[in-house]
């Protein structure tokens, strides 16, 4: 199995081709300066924990009509799922939300499947089906804020002024797509922060791992790369 962003690094185990910006010469640059540092840091996963778990009733009407109570950031993912399972036009499917109960990007795709298993069993059983996922199950299926590894490389005059960074960015994507290639995406408009680097060369790489589909948190992809 892979695990690690390491692990999958090496097997060439991608859920994407890599996204990359670059503005200037970062090798042009590296040589004219004075000191060149290369480092690596990453960050960890990081559980929503929202205050109601993933959770969804599907209510089968006349004519293949479902509607979906779902605690959804997404109602119009939902909607398109069920529809799919069950083979229906997405007219068909109406899905109502009340109220999330805590989202923070955990329930923005995840709570899908859920409505959609939900619809399958109450068009089978006709009648309503309430699926609820317990607090372990939640943490252990529904994915957590992307972990990263980063890669970098610095070039610095004695003044202190930087002159170049190239920056490796690799993301722990789980076993799906999901939101991955956003996430990466938002880490690269991110990279510069509020400098303006006049070399700058920025890499981002999702990484297909054997561990739960990783998805949204708030910033997406923000603070793995602020740091």
């Amino acid at each position: 199995p892979i695990i690690t962003i390491e692990q999958a690094v090496e097997a060439k185990s991608l859920l994407a081709d890599p996204m990359t910006f670059q503005k200037g010469d970062c090798e042009a640059a590296f040589a004219q300066s004075d000191f060149v540092k290369e480092g690596e840091m990453r960050t960890g996963g990081q559980e929503h924990f929202y205050m109601e778990t993933n959770c969804s009733m599907a209510v089968p009407g006349e004519e293949d009509e479902m509607t979906i109570y779902a605690s959804t950031q997404h109602p119009a993912l939902s909607q398109m799922l069920v529809a799919k399972a069950l083979g229906i036009p997405a007219n068909r499917v109406v899905c109502k939300v009340k109220r999330v109960g805590g989202g923070f990007g955990g329930k923005q795709t995840r709570c899908g499947w859920l409505s959609a298993a939900a619809a399958v069993a109450a068009r089978l059983a006709g009648c309503p089906v309430r699926f609820m996922l317990d607090r372990d199950e939640d943490m252990a299926v529904t994915g957590q804020r992307h972990p990263f590894l980063v890669r970098h490389k610095v070039g610095f005059n004695k003044d202190g002024k930087v002159t170049a960074l190239d920056v490796k960015m690799f993301s722990n994507g789980g076993w799906s797509a999901d939101l991955s290639e956003a996430v990466m995406a938002k880490a690269l408009l991110c990279i510069d922060h509020c400098y303006n680097w006049p070399n700058l060369t920025a890499t981002g790489t999702v990484c297909r791992t054997n561990m739960p589909s990783n998805t949204a948190f708030r910033s997406v992809g923000a603070p793995q790369i602020c740091v």
